[in-house]
């Protein structure tokens, strides 16, 4: 068989894979995929609050935009992402349990009890405006969580994320903030060292209008920058990102300016992910963010996102800073409350050292049994992305080749063990330069903000000698 022929085949066996296996993933992902099973992951019970009968009102959507304000996913989480870490995600101390999660405590299963799943209030009256606090007139204001003030002019439009829908959580704050640390542990090292300190703000000083910012320290070092200078003297704390959003429009529509991580595949928490970094979508280099202009809507159960940019410069200390060339990405598909189907394609035009020409094309699916049936309780997502670029010295054109597969199983509240698949042929005219790496992983989250996790993973080159390592990972969030 031919190298060519058996790349061909490695590609079309992960395509059929992806098609006709069920598939899952974790971190972010895993919430978009199995938080369609039940409506009061990320909202209390409907009570007298009522579905919008015109769909462009809706606003209950499977993707990223649902739980972050950043429409990518990631960083920043807005009223619904806020309820979600609260009240599904811990262990110990949720405020308002989902009703089909509460025989799923294992305190309860210790003690041998299972408490009995009250019915839902069932809806009195339909209410003339679906926007009314359902706590009615009297409620006391949202205290909890890191938002403040409302948008000036402040209207309470039917689009505006609905107050009293999110317990003690502020819905549609004038100011919010958030942040993200994670600090690593690599056994093989041993090297402990922290992955990631970031710190988000948005402020929505009208409604519709939103600016948001995040600033943290870089992980790591960049051998080779933009700029082609080969030595990476960036500060190490600086502005990721800073743009500003017009949303909250019908069929959950935004678009936005400014400088941010463009929307591809699939967002996964691992940036080392090989359908992430070979592709320049690792979240911690800076020269991965772009300069542009993006639009996009949500709704049930559609999504689209199109973007136009420039490269960001690796040395710049502005975060408008920009090199030579552009670039365009573009995502859409279906993300149902069971399974998701979706595609990205995504073109960067820049001198060769710069990063390149690039034309990458990538296949998302997912499928969460666990909405069909509660005693099954497993999600799964997967990936396959091709990629044409630039070699590095010669200018020469190649392709590469990537894939993700994990399957997540939620065995009790609070703990999810994972399962996983990478594969990458960084290079398709090079033989045996392929790598597979399966791995197993467990996420603890005893309490809100707070997750561990432990992913032990085998690097198995062709032609080569396996290698296993384990991660460990603290990570804090607000």
């Amino acid at each position: 068989m031919t190298d060519r022929a058996r790349f061909n085949l490695v590609a079309v066996i992960g395509l059929l894979l992806g098609l006709l296996l069920p598939s899952l993933s974790s971190a972010l992902p895993l919430y978009t995929a199995r938080g369609g099973r039940t409506c009061d992951n990320c909202h209390s019970l409907p009570n007298t609050w009522y579905d919008p009968e015109d769909f462009a009102d809706r606003k209950c959507t499977m993707s990223c935009v649902a739980c972050h304000v950043d429409p990518g996913g990631g960083g920043l989480r807005n009223v619904s992402g806020r309820y979600y870490g609260n009240n599904t995600l811990p262990m110990f101390g949720a405020d308002t349990r989902p009703l089909v999660d509460r025989q799923r405590d294992l305190l309860d299963w210790v003690k041998g009890t299972t408490p009995e799943i009250p019915s839902s209030q069932p809806t009195s009256a339909k209410v003339a405006d679906h926007q009314v606090d359902p706590r009615g007139p009297n409620a006391p204001a949202p205290t909890a969580g890191p938002a403040f003030g409302k948008p000036l002019l402040h209207q309470s439009s039917h689009m505006s994320w609905l107050e009293g829908r999110y317990g003690d959580e502020q819905a549609d704050p004038l100011v919010l903030f958030g942040g993200d640390a994670r600090l690593g542990l690599w056994a093989a090292g041993p090297l402990f060292f922290p992955m990631q300190g970031d710190l988000y703000a948005a402020v929505q000083p009208i409604e519709h209008l939103t600016v948001s910012t995040s600033a943290g320290v870089r992980g790591r070092s960049r051998s080779i920058d933009l700029d082609g200078g080969g030595v990476d003297d960036q500060d190490r704390i600086g502005v990721r990102d800073l743009w500003v959003m017009t949303h909250e429009w019908p069929y959950m529509a935004y678009g936005r300016l400014g400088r941010f991580l463009p929307i591809f595949g699939t967002r996964v928490a691992d940036h080392t992910a090989y359908i992430r970094r070979p592709f320049g979508l690792s979240q911690e280099d800076p020269a991965n963010r772009v300069v542009g202009a993006e639009i996009g809507l949500a709704p049930n159960y559609p999504y689209l996102n199109a973007s136009i940019f420039k490269p960001s410069s690796a040395q710049a200390r502005d975060p408008f800073a920009t090199a030579d060339g552009w670039g365009t990405a573009v995502s859409a598909g279906w993300r149902d409350l069971g399974w998701q189907l979706g595609g990205s394609a995504m073109l960067r035009r820049r001198p060769l050292d710069g990063g390149g020409d690039t034309t990458d094309l990538s296949l998302q699916w997912g499928f969460n049994p666990w909405f069909y049936w509660d005693g099954l309780p497993l999600t799964y997502l997967g990936e396959v992305t091709y990629g044409r670029l630039q070699r590095p010295l010669s200018g020469k054109e190649t392709g590469q080749l990537a894939a993700y597969h994990q399957l997540a199983w939620t065995a009790v509240n609070g703990v999810v063990i994972r399962g996983r698949y990478d594969f990458w042929d960084p290079d398709e005219e090079v033989i045996d330069d392929e790598i597979h790496r399966p791995g197993l992983g467990l996420d603890w989250i005893p309490i809100t903000g707070l997750t561990f996790s432990a992913d032990f993973r085998v690097g198995i080159p062709a032609g080569g000698t396996a290698s296993g390592d384990l991660f460990l990972q603290l990570h804090g969030w607000f």
